[in-house]
């Protein structure tokens, strides 16, 4: 991996959502020190659009959705992918934030990097706290109990792959 390279990886899985044939975690690269190349940006904004539709796959597969369904269903899933890509952006943020303190990582630094990162936890509840309800407008109970399945497993897929590669404060 190059000098941005643990952060991409890092951030491509954790967007990724373990579709079948992404990467496998390695050891993690030393950190990089200061921002993402305007070509890493692009590249990093290309993988999540492709990653999107890798994941949608995913759900689609697992779901077995009626045409009825289907129909109150993606849309409504589009919706929350785009709110949840919007968290997605703030852990990218928060990756590069850490990344680009990583060698100097100062108590002040760690504790305003813990307190964004519990944010976005919390965010993430959030946002599947305001969907529960809408889901359950348009799919029975049971289906949107699959369907909060396999997002938290994809998100654990995910969280695991992210503390294989991204490396401890020290």
């Amino acid at each position: 991996m190059g000098r941005h390279g643990w952060v991409v990886a890092g951030v491509w899985l954790l967007l990724l959502g373990g579709a079948p044939g992404g990467a496998r975690a390695q050891q993690p690269a030393p950190p990089p020190s200061g921002e993402l190349s305007p070509e890493a940006r692009e590249e990093l904004q290309l993988s999540r659009a492709v990653i999107q539709v890798e994941r949608q796959a995913i759900v689609s597969r697992a779901m077995d959705l009626t045409p009825e369904e289907m129909e109150g269903f993606w849309p409504l899933y589009g919706e929350y992918r785009r709110e949840a890509a919007k968290i997605g952006d703030r852990i990218v943020a928060l990756l590069q934030r850490y990344a680009a303190n990583y060698d100097q990582l100062t108590d002040q630094t760690a504790d305003k990097l813990l307190t964004d990162f519990v944010r976005i936890e919390q965010a993430r509840a959030r946002l599947k706290a305001t969907f529960l309800p809408k889901f359950k407008q348009v799919l029975p109970a049971k289906k949107v109990a699959r369907f909060y399945q396999v997002e938290n497993k994809l998100d654990i897929l995910i969280l695991t792959e992210l503390a294989e590669r991204i490396p401890l404060a020290r």
